[in-house]
């Protein structure tokens, strides 16, 4: 089997795990391009098993953060295709919004709920399943909630994570030194993270793929 996380501490949540099982793990780096990139240049072969795995932000009250759902539809960017993954865990299935950048704010999350019937948001969803298809991969999608649908994104947290998905420590600290208040913000979001990947992991051992 193989897993691809968009972000660097995803992919070191899952390492121990995936090397126990002797699965591919890798980092693609955060976005469509960025996913859509490593499939292209690194992706696995054709019938090959392959999960997208990562945190994601929730659109509704009843997906909470901490919590790993599994993604029964995703809806692209521009809302005009909808894909459909393989059934790979016991999660609750949910269903996902692909957008360009994150939903920072309450209200976006609000409104997106709103337009798209949607239940969580990433922004890597539907460019792997594009080439997922492609390549015709057995692939599927697991996401930990790092942020609840009543929860914001600090300003700028799209800024901190660079092409290859590595935290920008230095302008994470540049950030929390021009706005101090966010030091709670930024740790409580660090701890739902932290949470959300441990639900992707033990949801994940429970799975036993070949590819």
């Amino acid at each position: 089997m193989y897993i691809v996380c968009p972000l660097e501490f995803e992919r070191s949540a899952l390492r121990r795990l995936a090397a126990a099982r002797g699965w591919n793990l890798a980092c693609s780096g955060p976005g469509a391009a960025a996913v859509a990139a490593w499939a292209r240049q690194s992706g696995p072969p054709t019938g090959s098993t392959v999960v997208l795995a990562g945190v994601a932000g929730s659109l509704r009250p009843s997906v909470p953060s901490g919590e790993a759902v599994e993604i029964s539809s995703i809806v692209d960017e521009d809302a005009t295709m909808e894909y459909v993954p393989r059934r790979l865990t016991a999660l609750p299935r949910v269903r996902c919004i692909a957008v360009h950048a994150p939903l920072a704010t309450v209200d976006a999350k609000r409104e997106e709920a709103a337009r798209n019937r949607a239940d969580i948001v990433d922004m890597e969803s539907a460019a792997f399943a594009r080439e997922a298809i492609a390549r015709q991969w057995r692939w599927s999608v697991v996401r930990g909630i790092s942020d609840g649908a009543d929860e914001s994104l600090p300003p700028g947290v799209e800024g901190w994570t660079d092409e290859r998905g590595k935290t920008r420590f230095l302008r994470v600290a540049g950030s929390l030194a021009r706005r101090p208040w966010m030091v709670r913000e930024v740790t409580q979001l660090g701890a739902r993270s932290f949470l959300a990947m441990d639900a992707v992991h033990r949801a994940l051992a429970c799975v036993h793929a070949g590819g």
